[in-house]
């Protein structure tokens, strides 16, 4: 017969199986996850350091030729006043005044100046030296007066103090062509020349573009997409055509270098994308390698899926072994659940047979010796129900007695008051007092209650021992409030009374005194009756007093209940010297009435 398919899922077997299954695969998920994630690590780290050395590389050699180019700019706008600087500043500042003739002698002898210093210099194109209206003095093939003048960063040329200002890559009209414009761009580096402290006009050298692509193009091109762009403006400067960026991607990566160097992920709209980067020092440009993370992690990627697919293979074979294993193992236990199916309705007959010696068969031979015992208990429970319904009904019948002689307590009282026997009335109403406490199912009452119970019991015992003793109550400010077992005062009364006072051939005084110390409430119950011997008290506080005889049991009862409901350090200590006094002091925890609820 097939079981639902609900039982299965609910089976052993399924949950063994389920169990170690998921044991399997979660070891296996993690073991994948922390070795490709120690790869892509890895992979982060190689890449970003080749990265790293070839863009320092190529930032290194573009700043070692604009820093020598930018010597020749240096050594002419910079006053060090030698010969050749005043003969500059005397060129640009008496241009309109000077002689022609002394005019051209100054402009060949400093044109011969850039010549000498010019020379060789790769990827320099031209110098221009010139005074804010346009008067220049050139040497190769240089960005015209009014194409520098016109680009967007010439203005801060005028504001700067003898610092090297470079310009972004822009067009050399002289340089360029209509079949490539492409081939005109340079990059200018110019510095001002200043007079009495302000600008009078200016140096600037052209170097080719095709420095930043020979450099930085050739070296990283292995390494994987690049992008220059100006730290300040974020603008590119050089950006391969294949790169194929958003403007919304440029924007991100602009936006992200926060450092000299370093490297982050970014999310482009070609992919998620691993960028590495550093900001030169000297062209303010930050020069930027951009992997694509699949190119990155190819190889491991190509083998976390190579150990996936393994991993589900060994998990379907460890499926087929956990299910073969589990219905050996589940085998007994199915019999088992059968016979526990017969026992739910009521048939303790069954009985199993196995020849295992694992812990199935000790559950075999378990179950067996349940089933006899059941049995046994079901007669057994059998011939004593009908006494437990006879006791019941006696059990009613009892509860009717405590009642019936409260009110016929009330009713001797009544009669009393009629008749004017007072003494009959005071022992009526004590009597009913303490009937009424019995009755009342509370196991705390307050200190105050418990007083009214002592005080009704001495009136009773008064008559009884015809005055022979007094009673005085001595109860500290603010103890009355306080909770205490009921009843629990008592026995220690009634043992002063019969131990201690009524053997005395003269009147007896107790005393009963409530305080509080060290965070704890006493009562000490106190008598100057005949006391006890040393060997008395020690037998006394014998654990085992309480079972040999019925003297004093009602201290070891009281002692108990006390150490049983609150436990250490609380309890009861007795005192006693013959013919003197005898002194009972109880402890109990300071409970208000919400605390005491925790010990009910």
């Amino acid at each position: 017969m097939h079981r639902p398919l609900r039982t299965r899922l609910n089976s052993i077997k399924f949950k063994l199986s389920a169990a170690i299954l998921l044991l399997f695969v979660t070891f296996m998920s993690v073991t994948v996850y922390m070795w490709y994630a120690n790869s892509t690590a890895d992979a982060e780290r190689q890449a970003g350091q080749a990265a790293a050395a070839m863009i320092n590389v190529s930032s290194d050699n573009l700043e070692t030729s604009l820093r020598d180019i930018d010597k020749i700019v240096a050594l002419l706008s910079v006053d060090t006043g030698e010969y050749m600087n005043d003969l500059v500043r005397k060129y640009i500042e008496q241009y309109d005044t000077m002689d022609k003739v002394e005019l051209i002698h100054i402009e060949r002898e400093i044109q011969d100046y850039l010549v000498n210093v010019s020379m060789f210099k790769h990827y320099l194109t031209g110098v221009t030296l010139s005074d804010l209206e346009g008067h220049t003095i050139e040497y190769g093939v240089t960005t015209p007066f009014d194409a520098l003048r016109s680009q967007p960063s010439f203005g801060e040329l005028t504001g700067m103090e003898n610092e090297a200002l470079l310009l972004p890559p822009h067009l050399n009209p002289r340089l360029g062509s209509s079949a490539d414009p492409q081939k005109g761009k340079v990059i200018t580096i110019a510095r001002p020349i200043r007079s009495g402290g302000r600008a009078i006009g200016f140096v600037a050298a052209d170097v080719d573009y095709e420095i930043v692509e020979d450099l930085f193009a050739t070296n990283i091109r292995n390494a994987g997409r690049m992008l220059i762009f100006n730290t300040r403006t974020g603008q590119p400067v050089l950006e391969q055509p294949d790169l194929g960026l958003a403007p919304s991607d440029l924007e991100r990566l602009v936006s992200r270098p926060d450092a000299d160097g370093g490297s982050f992920y970014a999310r482009l709209s070609t992919g998620n994308t691993f960028a590495v980067y550093r900001t030169s020092a000297f062209t303010k440009w930050t020069t930027m390698v951009l992997i694509p993370k699949a190119s990155l992690l190819a190889d491991s990627s190509s083998t976390r899926d190579k150990m996936l697919n393994v991993s589900l293979l060994f998990s379907a074979v460890a499926v087929l072994l956990i299910l073969s294993m589990s219905s050996l193992l589940t085998r007994n236990l199915l019999r088992l659940g059968r016979a526990l199916k017969e026992v739910a309705k009521n048939n303790l007959d069954v009985a199993i047979e196995t020849k295992s010696q694992d812990e199935i068969g000790q559950l075999y031979h378990q179950f067996n010796s349940m089933t006899r015992r059941m049995s046994d208990l079901v007669a057994e429970v059998r011939s004593t129900e009908r006494e437990r319904s006879r006791a019941e009904i006696r059990a009613l019948q009892a509860q009717i007695n405590p009642h019936f002689l409260h009110n016929t307590l009330n009713t001797i009282k009544f009669l009393s008051i009629l008749q004017g026997a007072d003494n009959i009335k005071l022992v009526a109403e004590s009597l009913s007092g303490l009937m009424h406490a019995q009755m009342d199912g509370r196991p705390f009452v307050s200190v105050d209650e418990e007083m009214d119970c002592l005080r009704s019991y001495f009136s009773i015992q008064k008559f009884r021992y015809s005055d022979k003793f007094a009673v005085h109550f001595s109860l500290e400010e603010g103890v009355g409030k306080l909770m205490i077992p009921k009843m629990l005062l008592q026995p220690i009364a009634e043992n002063a009374l019969l131990h201690g006072i009524a053997p005395l051939k003269t009147q007896g005084a107790i005393q009963i005194k409530l305080f509080t110390s060290d965070a704890q409430l006493k009562v000490r119950v106190q008598d100057n009756g005949v006391g006890m011997s040393p060997a008395q008290l020690k037998a006394l506080e014998a654990p085992e007093a309480s079972a040999r005889g019925a003297d004093h049991i009602g201290l070891a009862n009281v002692r108990s209940r006390i150490r049983t409901l609150f436990g250490e350090p609380y309890g009861l200590s007795i005192w006693s010297e013959a013919q003197r006094f005898t002194a009972v002091e109880m402890s109990f925890p300071m409970l208000s009435e919400e605390e005491a609820m925790r010990y009910v």
